[in-house]
This record gives C-alpha cells, sequence and structure tokens, in this order.
C-alpha cells in the first residue's frame, strides 16, 4: 500500500504486582494512553460481535475508564487493531491502534496513529496487515 499514516510508538513493560503493563518513560510524553493498561478477555457480546475477543483497558477514574477499545484479531499472533476516538468540534474523530506483545507478554508496544482510520473494512485490514509486516 503507498499510504504511509504517521504513528507515535508507546511501550509498555508488565507489572506482576499489579497485573498490568507501565508505560515506559520516553524523550516526548504521549498524553493519549494512560500510565497503566490491562489486556483483558472481553465478556461483553457486543464487543465480541465486533470480533473483538480482547479489550485493552486503563485504570477507572472518577467511575471513568481513562482508555477502553475492543482488540481484534491480526494476521500475526502478536499483534491486535483496536481505536481510539475523541470529539473533535463535536464530531467523532477515530485513531487506529495496533497494540504488539512481546513472546513472553512483558513488553506491550502501542502503535497509535492519531486521527487516522481508514473506515472501509477491506482498506484498512489490508493497511494494518502492511504495517505489521514492517514493525514485526
Amino acid at each position: 500500500m503507498n499510504i504511509k499514516p504517521e504513528y507515535k510508538e508507546i511501550k509498555y513493560r508488565f507489572n506482576p504486582e499489579t497485573g498490568r503493563h507501565q508505560k515506559l518513560p520516553s524523550k516526548i510524553a504521549f498524553q493519549k494512553l494512560p500510565f497503566e493498561l490491562k489486556i483483558e478477555v472481553t465478556q461483553d457480546v457486543k464487543i465480541q460481535s465486533q470480533g473483538a475477543e480482547f479489550v485493552l483497558t486503563g485504570r477507572f477514574v472518577n467511575n471513568k475508564r481513562e482508555f477502553f477499545t475492543g482488540l481484534r484479531n491480526t494476521n500475526s499472533l502478536l499483534c491486535y487493531s483496536g481505536n481510539d476516538y475523541e470529539f473533535v468540534k463535536g464530531k467523532k474523530v477515530l485513531s487506529l491502534i495496533i497494540a504488539k506483545l512481546s513472546q513472553d507478554d512483558e513488553f506491550l508496544t502501542i502503535y497509535y496513529f492519531n486521527r487516522f482510520y481508514p473506515h472501509v473494512p477491506s482498506t484498512c485490514d489490508a493497511l494494518i496487515d502492511s504495517i505489521i509486516r514492517e514493525i514485526e
């Protein structure tokens, strides 16, 4: 594919005491993702019906999740895709997320494509496959 969207790469390391992945220090801060993330099997039928076997969640702050997305399987055993959203001038805008786990699940790398999300499923899947080939 000729589309080469920009992305932020955010790395996390598993903390066995909390059961969560914690953000590793970086030179440039990225505030759209929380300090801690957890991958869990989803029990929500609606999320499962959208193809997500897992969810990626942040902690609850003031009775609201800091972060939440379903994770769909990809053609790679270690990579999953999801999305984040925000409202820009009253309009919902999606951002593509690719989550990559290390072989031992100790490290989690999030590739965050800020305000970029192909809405045509075949285009999105092809792009995700192309990006995964580059990052593996």
